[in-house]
């Protein structure tokens, strides 16, 4: 079931899309007219009250009444805060295909994982992937049709008292009930390693400003293979090392006055901190790469273990490129400086390379 999270605002935001009709979008503003009169209606009252929401924090709108300069941008941020978005994929009079763009916006629906309705007019053909999800077919946009439709949706949803999840859909059934947002892990393991590392070595006022003779830059070395040992892939690393003519040295520093976190051990040469992030080998178990193994597992005789093996390294080497995005991403957004120009990323084999430009040989 969908979990009533727009309890915790106190407000219930509805977005409806459909295809575009300017201002006077009658179809919108018939859904819009349905749905206060349910939500007025005494079972749905007495839930919204019970948490606090009430009738002036109820807000249901569609973009022809957005008086923003893009379209597509007031979309996307209504999208950001809404609780629950209802489409109309009927086509506009005349034609016989839903419109691209509601497509477009479903799709962003579902892969954001958000919950949803949709509507669709009486004899309209439902396209191939929308035949898999409950759409609730309508005579007439019209009000009192309307809440005929929807009243039993939109009990189930306000109560959260339904057998089935709002959030429901063809791509997240493919990941076993996840949406895409969150499929991958490799977000939530780059933010920790960022905000527990990279961030400690190189904000203004961290352990760089704090400790100069100690650390001059930072290198983050990609995994080997995250589906190695931690363990495996240092020891690769240091054999490496010490073939070039490099010794890895482990030092601990203490605590310092602005960073609460305490000590911090890392490991360098000459100043310059060259670390594996630890963090990331719980990649291995992502849902990504949980569910593609599981469906190679299932059809043996298409995957030769030659070519499992191939597969399942090249997605994990999809999920590790993004490392270095999130943890650039974090840098531009912080709300203090973080030393960019000091963060270099390389692999274990471009190591070497790296420390020789810094005229370590």
């Amino acid at each position: 079931m969908f979990k009533t999270s727009y309890f915790t605002d106190q407000r219930l935001e509805i977005v409806i899309l459909g295809p575009m009709r300017g201002e006077k979008n009658d179809s919108s503003i018939q859904i819009r007219n349905a749905l206060k009169k349910i939500l007025r209606e005494k079972k749905c009252k007495e839930f919204l009250e019970k948490h606090g929401v009430i009738d002036k924090n109820i807000t249901i709108t569609f973009p022809e009444e957005w008086k923003g300069s893009s379209i597509e941008r007031d979309v996307f941020s209504k999208l950001d805060t809404a609780d629950l978005v209802v489409f109309n994929i009927t086509p506009r009079e005349g034609e016989t295909n839903p419109s691209p763009n509601v497509f477009y916006e479903l799709g962003l629906v579902h892969a954001l994982g958000l919950p949803y309705l949709v509507l669709v007019q009486d004899g309209v053909d439902i396209p191939f992937y929308l035949r898999g999800i409950r759409c609730y077919p309508v005579k007439a946009f019209e009000e009192k049709e309307l809440k005929k439709v929807l009243r039993q949706p939109i009990q189930n949803f306000v109560s959260d008292d339904s057998p089935y999840s709002f959030t429901d859909n063809i791509i997240s059934d493919f990941y076993e009930g996840l949406p895409v947002v969150d499929i991958s892990a490799a977000v939530g393991l780059a933010t920790g390693y960022y905000m527990n590392f990279v961030r400690r070595i190189l904000k203004d006022g961290g352990f760089i400003s704090h400790y100069p003779d100690k650390i001059k830059r930072l290198i983050v070395v990609r995994p080997i293979s995250v589906f190695d040992t931690y363990e495996e892939d240092v020891n690769a690393m240091k054999a490496r090392l010490k073939e070039a003519g490099f010794e890895l040295v482990t030092e601990k520093l203490a605590l310092i006055p602005s960073d609460k976190d305490g000590a911090i051990w890392f490991d360098h040469i000459n100043g310059t901190v060259v670390d594996i992030p630890r963090t990331i080998y719980p990649l291995k178990r992502s849902p990504r790469l949980l569910s593609l193994r599981k469906r190679m597992d299932q059809h043996p005789h298409q995957y030769d273990n030659k070519l499992r093996i191939s597969l399942l390294n090249e997605a994990a080497e999809k999920l590790m490129d993004k490392i270095e995005g999130i943890i650039k991403y974090h840098i531009r957004n912080d709300s203090e400086r973080v030393r960019e120009g000091l963060l270099e990323f390389t692999s274990v084999e471009g190591l070497v390379d790296s420390l020789k430009r810094d005229g370590y040989l």
